[in-house]
């Protein structure tokens, strides 16, 4: 005798899930944008660097080199995100806990960013003690963005605050209680078998009559 296979209810996405899902792909999209434009316009940016910087101590200094390290760690987290999201709507609990830790890191590059600027602009306050003919910090930034059209500047900016402000309302919503039950294992629930169907106990064999008298 057979029984009839187990089955479970189909998961029903909870809306924090699906708004989840498409803030990770939303902070991808911002990210290609981010790439296109600084692939388009690094040309005239090095450009730019490289005239600011001429007769001082960072004449031979290629700023390509950051602007390539920039477009590389773009294409990485862009990736990582379109993955996490596809990942995510399915209810993949590995994929929950990566986008808690992974989404944190690309958080964290995408602000590093505004951090970097603040960085910089010390460090090259430094180089100016030693070498008085390197411009101010502002000057050399105007003579870099006036070789870009005048709304790249905020609209960059503006992707990257986006940016972090998708991934984190990503990582909270996967952290809220309605999200859980999404990226539990489903439950194995028993069905009876039905009668007439194959095992359903009709294809038991009839038992044998009682034997005779012994001559």
């Amino acid at each position: 005798m057979s029984f009839a296979a187990p089955s479970s209810a189909p998961r029903v996405r909870p809306s924090t899930v699906s708004l989840a899902v498409n803030l990770l792909f939303a902070a991808a999209a911002l990210e290609l944008i981010n790439i296109i434009l600084t692939a388009v316009y690094s040309g005239k940016i090095a450009d730019a660097s490289k005239r600011a910087l001429e007769g001082t101590s960072q004449a031979g200094t290629n700023p390509n080199v950051s602007t390539l390290i920039g477009i590389v760690v773009g294409v990485v987290i862009l990736a990582l995100l379109v993955t996490l999201a596809i990942f995510v709507g399915k209810g993949v609990q590995i994929a929950r806990i990566l986008t808690w830790v992974l989404g944190g890191l690309a958080l964290c590059c995408t602000l590093s960013t505004f951090g970097l600027s603040a960085l910089g602009e010390a460090g090259w306050n430094e180089a100016r003690k030693t070498d008085p003919d390197l411009p101010t910090w502002a000057e050399y930034n105007d003579q870099i963005y006036a070789a870009v059209p005048g709304w790249y500047q905020p609209v960059t900016t503006i992707i990257g605050v986006l940016m972090a402000l998708a991934i984190l309302g990503a990582i909270i919503l996967l952290a809220l209680p309605a999200s859980h039950p999404f990226f539990r294992a489903p439950k194995q629930e028993w069905e009876p078998p039905v009668p007439g169907t194959p095992g359903g106990g009709d294809d038991v064999p009839p038992p044998p009559p009682p034997a005779g008298p012994t001559p």
